[in-house]
């Protein structure tokens, strides 16, 4: 069933897999506590905008 899954993962379109992993991502930072989560997006992003 892992194998299957992996299948079907590595089919997908680059933005549908980006989707995949970005929404538990974002389930994730709710639950921690957005505040925190969006000043660590908002540093990296000052960062890469050097």
């Amino acid at each position: 069933m892992i194998k299957r899954l992996a299948l079907w993962f590595r089919g997908l379109p680059p933005n549908v897999k980006g989707m995949l992993i970005l929404i538990p991502l974002l389930l994730l930072a709710i639950m921690l506590g957005w505040e925190r989560i969006w000043n660590g997006i908002r540093k990296g992003f000052l960062y890469f905008n050097k």
